[in-house]
């Protein structure tokens, strides 16, 4: 049998894409290494553009929600902001659950899923593409990679991505509902903390200096300490991030990368869920407008709009990082003095606003509020 669509990953990106072709009338494996519910490496953070995304896909995602939290504490050394809004920023889950959710909101759709089989290659057969696995050999006309960061398909295809890199873990721990983020000791990343009810979420993220990231876990157990964190460790582990560009390395012929697995996260914060989601649909897009018009050179479009829609908002994120990053003394006393400036800050790591408007938002009214310092 050939199949229409082979999709290998059933994660966020893998499961909008199910969820995008639903009524396409399309053969579609889909192919994920993994039983579910499986443990993920991710501080589980929703920004609120995020949450908003997923909730119209699947409507029932607040029962995978365990924080929504409106306030976030901001450090830097001994300088310290605390911002509180009047509604959500983020939504914390635990990936573990909100992946299992998700997998089983694609299960009753048309479509054959399989899980524990991973992707092992694929390789071009005249118009078709032959696929293996660690349990059979398929064909289909267009292959999904929806992996994650370690996609075996983006190895195997090359694709250029900028790679930084974390380490995070899982604590007993009684926290509030409070997020935490500490940008001391970091050239370009941070400290999250994310409360879960019952346990919390730590990590260390990095993207532009290498030697921090052969210490990244010294450096959080330092940064827990700090913080006055202590609590049996769940889980823990240390795994790569990439970071979106202006340009993303996500198609090749009849070949479509979502999510992580095509570098399509959020360099400045590290945020990928939300990028997963929206590729998939992206994706979901040109392929239902491939096989309707019998034109697979339309799948090329995937790029641009990705490119398009993505690459301007991780062009200014780095901006933003530009920025914010090198002045950070000077910044978190700016956050400190001007609560308007805060506000425009945590607007901006919930995705409320676009890095392009925050960035001369901030630019606009920093001045008048350094004259006040």
């Amino acid at each position: 049998m050939v199949y229409d669509v082979i999709v290998s990953g059933l994660g966020p990106a893998g499961c909008a894409l199910l969820k995008g072709l639903e009524g396409s009338g399309l053969k579609v494996l889909a192919l994920e290494k993994e039983e579910f519910p499986r443990r993920k490496p991710c501080a589980g953070g929703l920004t609120l553009k995020a949450y908003k995304e997923i909730k119209l896909l699947f409507p029932e995602v607040d029962r995978v929600i365990r924080v929504a939290s409106k306030e976030l504490e901001l450090y830097y050394f001994n300088k310290e902001v605390s911002i509180s809004f009047p509604s959500h920023f983020v939504y914390l889950t635990d990936r573990a659950e909100l992946d299992n959710f998700l997998f089983n909101s694609v299960l009753s759709l048309d479509f054959k899923v399989h899980t524990g089989e991973a992707l092992l290659g694929a390789e071009y057969e005249g118009d078709l593409i032959k696929v293996s696995s660690t349990k059979d050999s398929y064909k289909c006309r267009v292959l999904i990679s929806a992996e994650g960061v370690n996609s075996k398909l983006s190895s195997l295809f090359k694709v250029k991505r900028e790679l930084g890199f974390t380490y995070e873990a899982d604590l007993e721990c009684s926290w509030n509902e409070k997020v935490l983020i500490d940008f001391s000791k970091f050239k370009w990343g941070y400290y999250w903390l994310f409360p879960k009810g019952d346990f919390i979420t730590v990590g260390v993220g990095e993207f532009k200096d290498r030697e921090l990231f052969k210490r990244l876990k010294g450096l959080l157990n330092e940064l827990n300490r700090k913080h006055g964190l202590k609590g049996k460790v769940i889980s823990e582990r240390g795994y790569p991030i990439p970071a979106g560009r202006r340009e993303n390395d996500v198609y090749r012929e009849r070949v479509l990368f979502l999510g992580d697995a095509g570098g399509l996260v959020d360099p400045l914060t590290g945020e990928g869920i939300y990028y997963a989601v929206k590729s998939g649909l992206i994706a979901g897009n040109f392929i239902k407008e491939a096989f309707n018009k019998g034109d697979f050179s339309l799948l090329s479009g995937y790029k641009k709009e990705v490119n398009e829609e993505f690459g301007k908002e991780f062009y200014w994120a780095r901006m933003v990082g530009r920025l914010f990053f090198p002045l950070r003394g000077i910044n978190f006393r700016l956050l400190e003095k001007s609560k308007e400036l805060s506000l425009l800050a945590g607007k901006l790591l919930s995705g409320e606003i676009s890095y392009k408007r925050g960035f001369f938002e901030y630019a606009k009214r920093a001045p008048r509020a350094l004259i006040g310092i």
